[in-house]
């Protein structure tokens, strides 16, 4: 899954393309002065070919604002967390009543048994949540999720 660079900075073929989403907005303005660190701009040069078509970003919108573009994505990956079997188990049980309680408000019943069950990717924005959440409940350890892995954040 991790991706090398050639000689030109340019994204090499061994790319997953079944992780980008179908609604991934793609970039192709090889004029901008930060496009070799652009992950639209990598995906699109390496998009599948068996694709009819990809959406991109307008150049004409972006023409002179490459420097502070809203579209920009850095090229690296990020560092996402899976499962929270163990999350709440150095707690004292009140505590973890409560934060499990504040987890379910914000992320829906649903949505955290399919983190706690390993179903779902837990965002480092999410992590940082429950990181806040911790400390707002008066726990100085650090949350400890299952496992991280690293991949490309598709987000939009």
């Amino acid at each position: 899954m991790c991706l090398k660079y050639n000689s030109d900075y340019i994204m090499e073929k061994d790319f997953d393309y079944n992780s980008i989403p179908k609604t991934y907005l793609y970039c192709l303005n090889a004029k901008c002065t930060r496009f070799a660190k652009c992950l639209r701009y990598q995906a699109a040069i390496h998009a599948n070919p068996k694709l009819a078509s990809i959406s991109v970003v307008n150049p004409s919108y972006i023409a002179g604002q490459e420097k502070d573009c809203p579209h920009f994505q850095p090229d690296r990956l990020s560092r996402f967390a899976l499962g929270i079997t163990n999350l709440l188990d150095k707690i004292p049980h009140a505590q973890a009543v409560r934060l499990r309680d504040s987890l379910y408000s914000h992320l829906g019943r649903s949505m955290y048994y399919r983190i706690r069950n390993r179903e779902r990717l837990i965002h480092p924005e999410e992590q940082e949540f429950i990181r806040q959440l911790f400390l707002r409940y008066g726990i100085k350890e650090k949350p400890v999720f299952d496992e991280y892995v690293e991949l490309y954040d598709w987000k939009e």
